[in-house]
Formats: structure tokens, sequence, C-alpha cells
């Protein structure tokens, strides 16, 4: 019962700052244009800072090595989620321009921008290195799989040399190959950079939990409407991915807390990337958009239920 406390505890954080978001919206002293300046802060400089200290800090060179059996849990789990998502996708009859999107929402969790905030909340820095292993692989996926089938929902091709390019030059996956090569030659930065990483990374889950309410706010709860795509998009985010990954972690011997860890991001609400690349692709959007806040606020109510269960 202290760890259903606990979680309900941390959850209420999570939830104060989403709904700080979500005011700020209201009163107008968020806009399109400050959402887009925190997003390509985040995107471009936090995240990156973040992946590198919390990777060099909480990752040694022979954990390093040992990770990849950790690794191929999420890489296997997401690859099934997809399978899965596809084969219901064809039941539910969905058109090609929300099935692609459905994919992605059913497969891909808001891991960064809720779900780092939320396990930092539940298990502390201890649960960093973990995060950022799934980070890593949630990453590849997004970018290549899920981007991709938004793309073709769309109306466009799925993968490209271009896509591919834009993928390994973004800043989060180089600050990933950055880190993984500090790790392996044992360099260490310089006292000041780790000191800015720090701080940068402190940034990162208030600033992303405050877009987070703001995007919540520009949909409009009145808008908020649950239908059986929807529905099912649910029933994956809260049951089948966190039980695969239970699963899947079981199989594999994966010690308590990174086990844990991976359940935790892969019960957290649709990636709200899913919206944006919806909106940029010509893919259904509203449907992107409602998936995102629906499951944004289930999450508050499903974590402390599913800590109890762990």
């Amino acid at each position: 019962m202290d760890t259903f406390f606990q979680s309900i505890l941390s959850v209420f954080v999570i939830l104060l700052l989403t709904a700080t978001g979500y005011f700020c919206g209201v009163r107008q002293w968020i806009n399109e244009e400050s959402k887009r300046f925190i997003s390509r802060f985040l995107m471009n400089l936090a995240i990156p800072c973040m992946c590198i200290h919390g990777l060099t800090t909480n990752l040694a060179r022979s954990e390093l090595r040992n990770s990849l059996r950790t690794l191929l849990v999420p890489f296997l789990c997401f690859a099934t989620n997809y399978l899965l998502a596809y084969v219901l996708g064809r039941l539910l009859q969905l058109p090609r321009k929300r099935l692609g999107v459905f994919m992605t929402m059913c497969s891909m969790s808001n891991s960064m921008f809720v779900g780092y905030a939320m396990c930092m909340e539940l298990f502390g820095e201890a649960c960093v290195s973990s995060v950022m292993l799934y980070y890593m692989v949630s990453t590849c996926y997004t970018q290549m799989v899920g981007i991709s089938l938004v793309r073709w929902s769309g109306g466009m091709e799925r993968m490209s040399l271009r896509v591919m390019l834009k993928f390994l030059r973004s800043p989060a996956v180089l600050s990933i190959f950055t880190s993984i090569f500090l790790i392996i030659s044992g360099i260490r930065l310089p006292s000041v950079l780790v000191s800015y990483n720090r701080y940068m990374n402190g940034l990162v889950s208030p600033l992303a939990l405050v877009m987070m309410g703001y995007t919540i706010y520009r949909i409009g709860l009145r808008n908020i409407r649950i239908d059986l795509p929807i529905g099912a998009v649910c029933l994956f985010r809260f049951c089948v991915a966190p039980l695969l990954f239970f699963t899947v972690c079981g199989v594999f011997g994966i010690a308590d807390l990174t086990r844990k860890v991976f359940v935790v991001e892969a019960a957290m609400p649709v990636l709200i990337l899913s919206v944006v690349s919806a909106s940029e692709y010509g893919a259904d959007e509203e449907f992107a958009a409602q998936g995102a806040a629906i499951t944004t606020i289930a999450c508050f109510v499903v974590i402390p239920v599913l800590m109890l269960i762990l």
C-alpha cells in the first residue's frame, strides 16, 4: 500500500504540472508560437543534454556491454505491438488515412515528455539508465517506423533515404551516439559541461508537462470523445503493451527496477509526435489528437493501479 500511495502522490505532481500548462493556455500565457519554441528547445537542446547527462552519469562501460540483452526487450516488444496493431486496424476496417496513425498510437508511448517525469517521480535517479535504454530503441522505432507509417497514411511514401538521414542527424540520436562513445572511450566531460547538462536535464520534465497541458487545452476537453478505435488505442496503451513488456522482461530475466521502468514507460500516453506528424503529413490529425488527450488524462488513473500490481 505504501507503493500505491507513493504512486498517487507522484502522479499528482505530474498532474499539477500538466494542469499548469492547461491553466497557462486558459490565461493565454502560452500560444502556438511559444509552444513551438518549447518544443524546439526541448527536442534540439534540453533532451540531447538530458541524454548525455543520464547515460554518462548512470551507465558504466561494463553495464553498456551487458545492456544488449536489455535492449532486445523493447526492440521485440515494439515490433510485436506494431504487428498486433496492424491486425486490429484491419479488423476495425480503418481507412488508410487513419491506419498508420492508429498503429503508431498503439505501439509508441510518450516515453520522454511524460514517461521520464513519471519514472523520476516513482523510482528516483536510479531509473535514469533504464529510461535512456528504453528511449534509445523508442526513438529508432518512432523515426524509422512510426513517422513513416504516418506519412503513408497521409498519402506519402513510407521510407526514403532522406528520412533515414534526417533520423541519423537528429539531435537526440546524435546525443545518444555521443554518450555511447564517451562511455566506451572513458572520456570525461569538463565539469562546466557536466553542470550545464545537469541544469538542462532539470528543465525537461516541467517544460514537457506544461506543454502537454497546453496541448490538452488546445484540443479542448469538450471535444474529447471515445469511439471504438480510440478505445482500442487505450486498450493497447494500458493493457497490451505493459503486459507484453512485463512478459518479455520475465523471459529475458531483466532486473526488477528495469522491468518496472519498461512497464511504466509502455503504459504512458500516446506519443505526442504522432499528432504533430499527422498534421504535417496530412493524416487524421483529429484522431491522433483525441488519442493523445484521452490517454494522457487516463494515465493519471492507470499508473497508481499499475504500481499496485507491480
